[in-house]
């Protein structure tokens, strides 16, 4: 528990430092860039080598850049490289097509026998999705308002990654100490319903405070922050239990160990993979 908590607040130094050093580089965020694409490389690598069935053979290498190249496009648009005609999706969404058009190119290159090819391309198509396209909403609400004011987008960032993870600290200890009744005993043995409450209360009230500490966060009222709060804690439970899912379904614990006290990049990122496109909705409308 020590360690975990020293490894904690060492991560949340150095990224705070990051994105806050970022502000002085924009619209360029050298800093998220580098923090985005070598977690999604390595995540990538870690999520691969959890299957261990023979059937499965997708291009590892090519996977790992596919997953890099699809986050690193999202800086295309911001960088004027491009006519602003192209939208961040537009690129986004283009880079992962063509990413796909190539992984099946190559299986069909490497065609032998019936009963591989299209495990690997259902596998290649899920790895795309879950660690590149949707961390890319998480990335794009740095540039929220950056025509106004780039510390806007900074807000957004990081409130949505505040109250994800505070999330996780408030089940954390509501469960430790209240936790008598298991929610999901298959998937994650030790989330609980007491727990559960107590992190959807404590992000809540993370986002309340958050918006006291930054009034210039894009949320109306009071009440919206509170919203905010509940909705991305409960995207980031959901998208914890996917992650769980996954590890349950390919009889692993932790994805790594590359993290002491957390496991790998995987399980530092699970409730983060998902509530990109809910934070990104939100801000939107």
């Amino acid at each position: 528990m020590r360690k975990r908590i020293f490894v904690g607040i060492l991560l949340v130094g150095a990224i705070s430092s990051a994105l806050v050093a970022d502000l002085f580089l924009a619209p360029w965020y050298p800093f998220l860039l580098l923090i985005c694409v070598s977690g999604g490389f390595l995540a990538t690598r870690e999520l691969l080598e959890l299957f261990k069935n023979p059937d499965l053979t997708p291009s590892k290498n090519l996977l790992m850049l596919a997953v890099s190249t699809i986050l690193t496009s999202n800086w295309i648009p911001h960088s004027n490289l491009l006519p602003p005609a192209f939208h961040s999706w537009q690129i986004t969404g283009g880079t992962a097509i063509a990413f796909y058009f190539a992984i099946i190119l190559l299986e069909m290159f490497k065609f032998r026998s019936p009963g591989v090819s299209t495990n690997n391309l259902s596998l290649s198509a899920f790895i795309i999705v879950y660690l590149g396209l949707l961390p890319s909403f998480l990335i794009q609400l740095r540039w929220i308002g950056s025509e106004i004011n780039p510390y806007i987008g900074l807000y957004c960032l990081g409130i949505t990654i505040t109250v994800t993870k505070c999330c996780d600290i408030g089940a954390y200890f509501t469960g430790k100490l209240f936790g008598r009744h298991l929610m999901t005993p298959l998937l994650s043995p030790k989330k609980t319903w007491e727990g559960f409450v107590g992190g959807i209360l404590f992000s809540a009230g993370i986002a309340f405070i958050w918006t006291k500490f930054f009034p210039n966060t894009p949320l109306c009222c009071t009440l919206a922050s509170i919203a905010f709060g509940v909705i991305i804690g409960l995207g980031g439970v959901f998208a914890d239990l996917v992650e769980s899912l996954i590890k349950r379904d390919l009889s692993t614990k932790d994805a790594s160990q590359v993290i002491p006290g957390f496991g790998g990049i995987l399980d530092l990122l699970d409730s983060l993979l998902l509530i990109g496109p809910i934070a990104w909705l939100f801000f939107l409308y």
